[in-house]
């Protein structure tokens, strides 16, 4: 972002803090690798031979940002029609099904889609690939949506395939998802204009920058590379458009490997948009002014939990909700900095390559006033000599190298709209105690980890199934957990809760009776009294809970039964009955033009409130309609069904 203008206020007489702090680098240790990590391309599951098409025509939009020196990269498109399952060709694959949505754009280079969901079955698998990617990534589960909605990873080129799974559980047409919107990302990386975009305001880099490996002579090389090792791009949505900033990975005193974040506040101000970050990893060069990209570039998406943001400090501090890929670095960081202090900028300006500034620290803790924003921020002043910041680059790290490590200090706000190499950074000292729980959180023996300053209590733990008197409390402090043996987390200090078959415990000395359940909506009388005891639940043979033994569910389409005639345009009630479940189930209304030989979805994933009503249209026009109304079967129960008991008409 650049100041348009800005006033000095009295600097703090001390250019360090009277306790300076810092961490360590440490490079990332997956557990497990990255689901959402690139991986070599294995194709799609399905044929794709019938995709639904979507194409989205020239889109003309005013990249001119918010804010001076924002980077703006595209526009939201909204969808005139949601594209949902019943408008998809659903292909029977191996264990399930697959459908295919192939959306084209005239004038976008890049693309996001938007999906939002009103349910999600723990077997839905998404795989997706651009026009111009090089490789597939790895299927994308349930576990990645979050809030019931997801910004999917950046594809590159014009055009996307989005390929849908669902296992032989689901009735893929009654899924309740829709794919409403798409982010077009209209300039390249590079800033060259897109053929056949038409824009008020293009900000095209013009200044002198010099890439990560253009500094392989110099000295601080080594810790310089751990340094871009911990920065991402980040792609963000905000007020219907698409925006770039920079951003750095940040290690606790404890190692504990979390995914500690720091950036901009004006870049993520807010939980919503921060909700919509993905990031680029190992966005680097080959080699010095050479265009190749780094085999171990990769995408993380999924957005971040804002933990604390502040304007006047212009720092947000944050934490991804997925890890990011191996070999990237938590970076080093000090609190201490002062005047004259040989400094580093690690950046992607206007969204290019990782590219490295060097200068020095020239002012303090300086009052700025942001004629873009409004209002005033406390920062620190940076004249670099070569290279400097624009817009693409806000949100990322400042560094000082000691030895082989490059030790973070701070993020960018902006520079000054007459010279790009005056810039400057958030003031770290300011603001560390309120970020100081996370950067000094201790990793817990048995997994897991603590902020600093609190305390777990830990109990010796001889048994699987129970926990003995003997504890401590172990307090974290400055990334180190007090005790001196190993001791675990235990809920129960006297007796033994025992698991449940079906789910949940039962407390020591307590009992359930149980039911054998042949199916999921009756219970015959077969039962028995299972008794917690010391951690072990008695009886030989499965049962699980019931709290009735009712009838098998059933399901009776009330109106229309048959013989009736409908104009287009008038509205219909449809009206069921459906016993043995309660309001919270959702049922799938279908209409046959045919006699019942074939069916589309009216409304799928609706409540069981017994009626809902359909605007009957032109197009529903024949003498042979039948409604079916279902309940869709799951893992435990069958589909339950019914329809009207005779045909009925649709006239004009």
């Amino acid at each position: 972002m650049n100041l348009r203008s800005l006033s000095l206020a009295v600097a703090i007489a001390s250019s360090c803090p009277a306790f300076a702090d810092r961490a360590e680098p440490a490079q990332y240790r997956p557990v497990a690798p990255l689901s959402a990590a690139s991986v070599p391309q294995s194709g799609f599951l399905g044929s794709g031979s019938r995709p639904f098409e979507l194409e989205i025509p020239v889109v003309v939009a005013d990249l001119t940002p918010e804010n001076p020196g924002e980077f703006k990269t595209g526009t939201v498109y909204d969808l005139p029609i949601p594209a949902t399952p019943s408008l998809l060709y659903w292909e029977s694959v191996a264990g399930g099904y697959t459908a295919r949505i192939r959306v084209s754009t005239a004038n976008a280079v890049r693309l996001r889609l938007h999906l939002v969901f009103g349910s999600v079955p723990p077997s839905f698998e998404l795989r997706l690939q651009g026009s111009e990617d090089m490789i597939l990534p790895a299927p994308i589960g349930h576990a990645a949506i979050h809030d019931n909605e997801i910004w999917l990873p950046v594809t590159e080129g014009s055009g996307t395939d989005l390929e849908i799974f669902v296992d032989d559980t689901a009735t893929p047409e009654a899924l309740d998802w829709r794919l409403d919107k798409i982010n077009l990302i209209l300039v390249r990386a590079g800033n060259m204009a897109t053929p056949g975009f038409s824009a008020q305001s293009l900000g095209y880099a013009q200044y002198k920058q010099y890439d990560l490996a253009c500094w392989s002579n110099d000295p601080a090389y080594p810790a310089l590379q751990i340094a871009a090792a911990a920065t991402a791009k980040i792609n963000f949505l905000k007020k219907g458009a698409s925006y770039l900033c920079s951003g750095t990975l940040l290690n606790d005193k404890g190692d504990t490997q979390t995914p500690w974040f720091a950036t901009a506040n004006h870049c993520l101000p807010d939980q919503t948009v921060a909700d919509t970050a993905s990031f680029e990893w190992f966005w680097q060069a080959t080699g010095c002014n050479v265009s190749d990209t780094d085999s171990r570039y990769s995408q993380t998406f999924g957005g971040a939990q804002l933990l604390w943001t502040e304007f006047y400090r212009e720092t947000s501090f944050l934490r991804l909700r997925n890890p990011p890929p191996a070999n990237v670095y938590f970076s080093s960081w000090d609190t201490a900095i002062r005047v004259g202090e040989a400094i580093w900028g690690v950046h992607h300006p206007r969204g290019d390559h990782t590219m490295v500034s060097k200068g020095k620290v020239t002012a303090l803790q300086i009052t700025f006033t942001d004629s873009g924003q409004g209002g005033s921020h406390i920062l620190d002043e940076v004249q670099y000599i070569y290279g400097g910041t624009e817009g693409g680059s806000s949100g990322s790290g400042l560094f000082a190298v000691s030895g082989d490590s490059a030790y973070w200090k701070g993020s960018l706000f902006g520079g000054s709209a007459e010279d790009y190499q005056n810039s400057v950074y958030s003031h770290f000292a300011g603001y560390y105690e309120q970020i100081k729980p996370w950067l000094t959180s201790c990793t817990l023996p048995w997994g897991g980890s603590i902020p600093g300053g609190q305390s777990v209590t830990a109990y010796q733990k001889p048994t699987a199934s129970r926990c003995a008197a003997a504890a401590e409390v172990r307090t974290c402090t400055d990334g180190h957990l007090s005790g001196s043996y190993t001791y675990e987390t235990c809920a129960y200090v006297a007796g033994a809760s025992c698991p449940l078959p079906w789910g949940g415990s039962l407390e020591d000395g307590q009992s359930v009776t149980a039911y054998q359940i042949d199916s999921a909506v009756t219970c015959p009388s077969v039962a028995e009294v299972r008794r917690c005891s010391d951690g072990t639940l008695s009886g030989s043979y499965e049962h699980q809970s019931c709290t009735s033994s009712v009838d098998p569910a059933s399901m009776t389409v009330l109106h229309p039964v048959g013989g009736e005639t409908f104009t287009a345009g008038e509205v219909v009630p449809i009206q069921w009955q459906l016993t043995g479940y309660g309001a919270r189930a959702k049922v799938t209304i279908a209409l046959s033009q045919n006699g019942g030989r074939k069916w589309k979805i009216l409304k799928s994933g609706t409540k069981n409130t017994g009626s809902w009503n359909w605007k009957v249209k032109k197009g529903q026009v024949t003498s042979q309609a039948l409604i079916r109304v279902c309940l869709p079967r799951t893992r435990k129960t069958p589909a339950v069904c019914d329809v009207s008991d005779a045909v009925f008409a649709v006239q004009k």
